[in-house]
């Protein structure tokens, strides 16, 4: 009998998800007893400072990491777009097969959202490619996790939030989305809707992590992240970035709004690099 203990923040969503990696690990080794350790991070504690900047600072990972490296646990389970690219060392990254990957509106559908409505969503990245979509509307900011920014719609307080498809389906929310963000209208986050699931390396827990890694997945995130490395563009910055796998290739899309105005490109490259190196080319970044 071989025991696991898995880190995790103590909201619904990443209890939610480090719930799924211990069932993908129960399923593939059989035999295998996993328990969940809860974490309180920065960002968890800070009700005050904009999501943007906590995730820039890695406020909801380094608490998780550090009960890895601490020993108090085996494994990390994180959200893969709060995770910093400057990593501590001594962990090992494996990527499950993702989640849907697109970003939807919670409250209304995209044409029947009135003028003037106030959509709330704490995305530079978000806000910037709604205001591409419909300029009418008042995108304000948003704090709180996916059932405290469904409230905020139910009250009244907003028309309507922009939020992760995913994180909406690992908790059973599906039916709270309204209109599902095509890739021409809302290119996603680097890493969203992928899992990053952290052990340190050369132990028996990143060897039983190893089997859950899917290849598509890892390929399409590598290249991702490797825009976010390049450019020393975060969360605080409106860019997009996604990646898929068709056999060799990855397809590479990318937005960006900054000084230079809003604009969007694709590239393919076989090498997760090859293809970053290209899109920060197009995107002039």
């Amino acid at each position: 009998m071989t025991e696991l203990r898995i880190a995790t923040r103590r909201s619904r969503l990443a209890v939610a998800q480090a719930a799924a990696v211990a069932s993908l690990l129960t399923r593939t080794h059989l035999g295998l007893e996993v328990t969940l350790v809860e974490v309180t991070t920065t960002g968890d504690r800070d009700r005050l400072s904009p999501v943007t900047d906590l995730t820039e600072m890695g406020a909801f990972v380094r608490a998780v990491q550090r009960t890895v490296l601490d020993g108090e646990a085996d494994l990390a389970v994180h959200s893969c777009k709060d995770l910093p690219v400057d990593g501590p060392d001594g962990l090992t990254i494996t990527y499950p097969e993702r989640e849907q990957p697109w970003d939807v509106l919670c409250g209304h559908d995209l044409d029947s959202l009135p003028r003037g409505a106030r959509v709330g969503t704490g995305s530079p990245r978000r806000s910037a490619q709604l205001a591409r979509l419909r300029p009418d509307v008042r995108i304000e900011g948003i704090r709180g996790n996916v059932d405290t920014r469904l409230a905020k719609v139910q009250s009244g307080e907003f028309d309507a939030v922009v939020m992760a498809e995913a994180g909406l389906r690992r908790i059973g929310r599906r039916d709270a989305i309204g209109h599902r963000f095509s890739l021409d209208e809302m290119v996603p986050a680097p890493g969203q809707a992928a899992l990053a699931v952290e052990a340190s390396t050369g132990t028996l827990a990143a060897e039983l992590t190893n089997a859950i890694d899917d290849p598509s997945t890892r390929r399409a995130v590598e290249a991702e992240r490797a825009v976010l490395a390049r450019t020393s563009a975060g969360c605080r910055a409106a860019l997009g970035v996604y990646g898929e796998v068709a056999g060799d290739t990855i397809h590479l899309t990318g937005f960006v709004a900054d000084g230079q105005g809003p604009r969007s490109g694709a590239v393919e490259a076989t090498d997760p690099e090859a293809a970053a190196r290209q899109l920060e080319r197009v995107l002039d970044l």
